[in-house]
């Protein structure tokens, strides 16, 4: 059986997510982001033709676990004759940024948390072998902006970010250096989105914030 051409047109994602809720967040619209490009969600790398690790820098021991799948990843990227498309999306990818391509030459793409709506220019640019494999820039609302406005529901309960950033600066904390300054969403879009999930049978969502005291709307 040789399927439909739709069918062949379908490209695995695997998305591994580290760290906070917002990154189970960033990573289900990561998932949204690339739907519409054939992208579908497979059980493991192995079956990916991209993966894309959502990584967390609140400690030194995740970021290196991260390193460590890295390495793991590039023995598949291999194994699959070069097919596999690595990206490092968030907060370790804001923070290490070309580091990450230094280190591990084998990721294809490095994109900060507030710039995961790019993915598929990135991805686009990276099969042709040119542009920047970096995007690291804080366009918090051009993201917002970009996202699809609803979303594809898994499950009774669901996240949604209503805020991003701090702006606060403390000493132990590296969040304002990895996602950006405080900014609210729009209250019109969250209300589309959260309206979108209950549609679907979402019954408890829960709001989602750096600093979520800060929305304000």
């Amino acid at each position: 059986m040789t399927g439909t051409p739709e069918e062949k047109s379908l490209k695995g994602l695997f998305i591994r997510t580290y760290g906070c809720q917002m990154n189970v967040y960033d990573s289900e619209r990561i998932r949204d982001v690339l739907r519409p490009l054939g992208y579908t969600p497979v059980d493991a790398p192995e079956a990916a033709d991209l993966v894309v690790v959502n990584t967390c820098h609140i400690r030194e021991k995740a970021t290196e676990k991260v390193y460590s799948e890295l390495g793991q990843l590039k023995r598949m990227k291999e194994a699959s004759g070069g097919r596999m498309t690595i990206a490092v999306a968030g907060c370790v990818a804001q923070a290490e940024g070309e580091e990450l391509i230094r280190r591990q030459p084998a990721v294809d793409l490095v994109l900060g948390p507030q710039a995961y709506h790019k993915l598929p220019e990135m991805i686009a640019r990276a099969s042709r072998a040119i542009g920047d494999r970096l995007e690291t820039e804080f366009d918090t609302i051009e993201k917002f902006d970009a996202l699809p406005k609803t979303r594809e529901a898994d499950g009774p309960t669901a996240f949604v970010s209503v805020q991003e950033g701090c702006d606060k600066f403390c000493t132990f904390c590296v969040v304002p250096y990895t996602r950006g300054a405080e900014i609210s969403r729009r209250v019109d879009d969250i209300v589309i989105e959260t309206r979108s999930l209950a549609s679907q049978g979402v019954r408890e969502i829960t709001l989602l914030g750096q600093n979520v005291n800060a929305f304000h709307g």
